[in-house]
């Protein structure tokens, strides 16, 4: 069972006291409070690396979630911390085996083992509504560290409020959260876990470049693109379709980034790398445009006026797109327990710390970058103006669409070296590419309405409506073309590209 945590947590000191939050916009009362003492044990690797993730794996006892629980950071949008949580009932003394699986791909082949011990004396208010609805709970805790199995962690009590949201929002949780804030608290990043190790928690590899060489510029990139890509990988395990796209960007970013910085990067190690992310991308490639194809023609057809609609066309659509993506799907999980798959993952969090560094990493990024992004970018000139206006033309759009794509990771590598220029280039690059992957789609639609029309004529069934959304697929094609040479226009003026030069 998984959950989506809304929460925001706050330092506070001993004697202040928790202020009235029947005030809050939606509040009509408060409940409680109510009292419990909760006893969490957390599990991790020898190198903390799920704490450093922002990743918890605990048992607890106490309240009225007690067992196993699993938390996974979410992107958050404003100050509220967002989580998925994923519970297990009972009381087994190591952790359940599918939620081990789930953490996987951080955990990969290390052992996990008890590291610290947390006991919380909890205070409950419930936030209600008029209609008695729980909106939220603010837990006012005091929270113990005890170390676990010969653990250096010391013995130590801090107090802190918590507002979790039950059925209200992130507005609320906001809401609540500046009152309390008012009263004297402040906002705590960390997690309990990760406050109770200190220091024994490494940080997360910088994303930013540690001085001005151009090997620190391409780690740093490295460096994002790996923590999208580990970030991803618990929605990846659970076959979550927005999961699968966010890998998949990110394996595009770290190609591109290894292609077009080759003179920075030891190409002896890092060609075989590349390789082997194309393979990568390919299996996610595979999943993500499934879900997509199948969504896109449900939509079409749902426009489409039911007279013009002859057969059981959404069955045949709907069957074989979802085979096609549970197919899919069933390779991305035979992927992510590959161990080939694993080495490269900790090859590429190892890269994250220290780049294989080539030939011109030591020289200045100000120099370097720049000119190997004008590369990307004179690429994407030369295959625009090569595009024929017949036989071949969906390839070499198709071509110009990765040259785009490239040029725009290669900006945005180059942003935090150049600075805005570089990011107006990419965002150009990227209406690009935007335009020319709905022009893609739709050629890779027209294969697939194609092929389910004659299977459809092959087994009795009348194929008009194939052929019809065929056609209206070629339009969304012309209309992509006449998008496109607008929008080429703009990408390959060089005026907004003098800084690559």
């Amino acid at each position: 069972m998984a959950h989506r945590e809304v929460e925001t947590a706050f330092e506070v000191g001993p004697d202040v006291p928790l202020p009235d939050l029947s005030g809050v916009a939606g509040v009509a009362r408060t409940q409680g409070p109510a009292s419990a003492r909760l006893v969490a044990t957390y599990w991790d690797t020898p190198g903390r690396d799920l704490t450093r993730a922002g990743v918890s794996l605990r048992r607890r006892t106490g309240g009225d979630d007690a067992g196993w629980h699993l938390k996974v950071p979410a992107p958050a949008r404003g100050p509220a911390r967002l989580r998925t949580e994923h519970r297990r009932p009972g009381d087994a003394s190591s952790p359940p085996a599918d939620l081990v699986a789930l953490v996987r791909g951080r955990v990969r082949e290390q052992p996990l083992a008890p590291v610290v011990e947390l006991v919380t004396d909890r205070s409950t208010t419930r936030l209600v509504a008029d209609d008695g609805t729980v909106l939220a709970e603010v837990a006012d805790d005091v929270v113990t560290v005890h170390p676990v199995g010969g653990d250096d962690t010391a013995v130590r009590t801090w107090r802190e409020w918590e507002v979790e949201a039950v059925a209200g929002d992130e507005v609320l949780v906001e809401a609540v959260g500046a009152v309390l804030a008012s009263a004297g608290g402040t906002v705590r990043a960390a997690s309990k876990v990760r406050r109770a190790l200190g220091d024994a928690v490494p940080d997360p590899p910088s994303t930013e470049p540690r001085d001005g060489s151009a090997g620190e510029a391409v780690r740093a990139a490295l460096a994002r693109h790996v923590a999208r890509l580990l970030a991803a990988d618990v929605g990846l395990r659970l076959g979550d379709d927005e999961a699968v796209h966010d890998a998949r960007v990110a394996v595009r970013r770290l190609r591109a980034a290894l292609a077009v910085y080759r003179p920075v990067v030891d190409r002896a190690v890092t060609d075989p790398v590349r390789d082997r992310l194309r393979h990568v991308g390919h299996v996610l490639g595979a999943a993500r445009d499934a879900h997509v194809e199948r969504a896109v023609l449900a939509e079409r057809l749902d426009a489409e006026p039911v007279e013009l609609v002859l057969g059981p066309v959404a069955a045949r659509v709907a069957g074989d797109r979802s085979a096609a993506h549970a197919e899919a799907l069933q390779e991305v999980a035979a992927l992510l327990d590959d161990p080939e798959h694993l080495a490269l993952l900790a090859l590429l969090e190892s890269w994250s710390v220290d780049l294989p560094r080539g030939p011109r990493a030591g020289e200045p990024a100000q120099v370097v970058v720049p000119r190997r992004a004008r590369r990307a970018w004179r690429r994407l000139e030369r295959l625009a103006a090569s595009v024929p206006r017949g036989e071949g033309r969906d390839d070499a759009w198709h071509e110009v669409r990765k040259a785009a794509r490239r040029a725009r990771y290669a900006s945005e590598v180059a942003q935090p070296v150049v600075g805005s220029p570089a990011r107006r280039s990419a965002r150009r690059a990227r209406d690009l590419q935007d335009v020319l992957g709905d022009r893609n789609d739709t050629v890779v639609r027209r294969a697939t309405l194609r092929r389910l029309g004659v299977e459809a004529h092959l087994d009795g069934e009348n194929a008009f409506t194939y052929g019809r959304l065929h056609a209206l697929e070629q339009c969304a094609a012309e209309r992509a073309d006449a998008r496109a040479a607008t929008v080429l226009q703009r990408a390959v003026a060089r005026g907004h590209r003098r800084w690559a030069s």
